[in-house]
């Protein structure tokens, strides 16, 4: 008789465990959806989504070939997607300040790899910063790459981002190529994307 209520109970575990494969991460809300970056607003800014970490944790030290902590990026209707759904291209993660003069001297450089390099997605990270004040920078600069809100810089921490701006750069399989602290130039990321 126990026999066929431990099985019973086996067969209850596997069916609740086998429903959570798409199930919404905790700190989404409820009724967000998962979409391709593809289908997120095409003008300035790409709608300003948020950063929310997949999993807390201390901050990681990237080091080339390491997977980067993984991020949803959602927009304030509940669309979203992760930084690993955009496995099979090529990523440059840009942390940054609109107060950061290093950051102002480098965004049109690195605007236009986005533009030359069209398997390259450039995820703008904006650091502790009012939506306000990052719309009009992404006005200014006519950001038309993913301009993502880090309100409280838990993506940068996690990320032991230490400087701004710092770049992040991950290869085609998602993994971390090259991290490069400081203003970058179209040299610099000509010589890594070309790698």
């Amino acid at each position: 008789m126990r026999r066929p209520l431990l099985f019973l109970l086996f067969l209850l575990t596997v069916a609740s465990l086998a429903g959570c494969g798409e199930k919404a991460h905790s700190d989404l809300p409820a009724g967000a959806r998962r979409v391709a970056l593809s289908e997120f607003p095409n003008n300035i800014g790409l709608g300003y989504p948020q950063a929310v970490l997949k999993e807390p944790g201390p901050p990681q030290m990237l080091r080339r070939g390491d997977a980067p902590p993984d991020f949803f990026l959602l927009l304030p209707d509940g669309r979203y997607t992760a930084l690993s759904d955009l496995k099979g291209r090529r990523v440059l993660i840009n942390f940054w300040a609109t107060w950061c003069p290093p950051c102002r001297a480098e965004m049109p450089e690195l605007l236009q790899a986005a533009q030359d390099y069209p398997d390259l997605v450039l995820l703008a990270v904006n650091v502790s910063e009012a939506p306000e004040a990052v719309s009009r920078f992404a006005e200014q600069f006519r950001m038309n790459a993913a301009v993502v809100l880090d309100p409280q810089g838990a993506i940068s921490d996690r990320y032991n981002v230490r400087g701004l701006p710092t770049s992040v750069f991950l290869d085609a399989s998602g993994l971390i190529q090259e991290v490069r602290p400081g203003a970058i130039n179209r040299k610099v990321i000509d010589e890594i994307l070309q790698r």
